[in-house]
């Protein structure tokens, strides 16, 4: 008990200086997503930015390790050009951001897993406006975080891969003003031949559990389509 509660105060440090700022390469690698408390201030929540994965598309045939390195030099390559005034700006790009991180990304089968079980629970309809809601809250929030990204001397590692059939694991960590380290982890899925990212986990800490433990919350006292009014006033608030 005492080992893990040590472990999540050192999570939440290093967390905390993301939420400082202090890790903006991590932003610009893996996106900036609202806190966990964005939808409510629930007592006792474990407030930290929640991950995703920034990266391009990459071809069926890559393997996971692959597909994470060409999708993050990517994204590096279009933020530097951006800062540099060699392209437009990064709001002007943002349709060719959002193609670049649908053909990667897997947003229906993250929003299914950070909903959990009521995803079952709910119509066609309701899941498609939920999945619909959630990814442009994600692209939202992270467009805007990348945009006041000011780094350019972040160093990333590409460690090793792991490959269980259709689910793999790739990890990874980046080096960051000097000697700090931070590790992340991207699970993937492959479906119809093409892996696509469903989670991303910063330090141990998995974006899928952090939503779907917010979401829960939520659902404890209030109904789906209530939860479905708040993203929508999140989307609002984004754009």
């Amino acid at each position: 008990m005492l080992k893990n509660s040590q472990t999540r105060r050192n999570r939440q440090r290093v967390l905390g200086r993301f939420n400082e700022g202090k890790l903006l390469a991590v932003l610009l690698l893996i996106g900036g997503l609202p806190a966990l408390n964005t939808f409510s201030n629930l007592p006792g929540s474990f407030c930290a930015e929640a991950p995703q994965l920034i990266c391009s598309a990459a071809q069926a045939q890559q393997d996971p390790m692959a597909l994470i390195q060409s999708g993050t030099e990517r994204a590096l390559k279009i933020l530097h050009e951006s800062q540099k005034g060699q392209a437009p700006s990064l709001r002007k790009r943002k349709d060719e951001i959002l193609i670049v991180v649908d053909e990667y990304f897997s947003f229906e089968e993250m929003a299914k897993r950070a909903l959990g079980r009521p995803w079952k629970e709910q119509s066609s309809e309701k899941r498609e406006e939920f999945a619909g809601l959630f990814r442009q809250l994600l692209f939202n929030n992270y467009l805007n975080r990348l945009e006041n990204y000011t780094g350019s001397n972040e160093e990333v590692f590409y460690d090793f891969e792991k490959l269980d059939g259709d689910y793999a694991l790739v990890k990874t960590h980046i080096l960051y003003q000097g000697d700090n380290n931070i590790s992340i982890e991207y699970r993937l899925h492959r479906d119809g031949g093409q892996w696509k990212v469903y989670d991303v986990a910063v330090e141990g800490i998995s974006f899928v559990d952090n939503y779907r433990s917010q979401f829960s919350s939520i659902l404890t006292n209030e109904s789906f389509d209530s939860l479905l009014r708040r993203l929508h006033q999140k989307v609002d608030e984004s754009n």
